[in-house]
């Protein structure tokens, strides 16, 4: 069963930065589909389970954006 992590994400200003993101976060291994907002300001991941949450995070400060929560469902 996949996992899903939403988090909240600063620093998202147009479509090409959610297309950024969301790009830059399905690269972690073990992550199978990642979508961004940045009306909402939100990134829905999934991921298959035993997936680094960290590893997930980590990409997305690595990709320029700040994260200010994680919600898992």
């Amino acid at each position: 069963m996949n996992e899903q992590l939403v988090l909240r994400v600063l620093g998202m200003d147009c479509a090409a930065c959610e297309q950024r993101l969301a790009y830059a976060v399905r690269r972690v291994e073990g992550v199978r589909y990642a979508v961004a907002d940045h009306g909402t300001g939100v990134l829905e991941v999934h991921l298959m389970p035993g997936t680094d949450r960290e590893a997930v995070a980590a990409r997305v400060v690595e990709a320029g954006f700040t994260v200010t929560g994680v919600e898992t469902r």
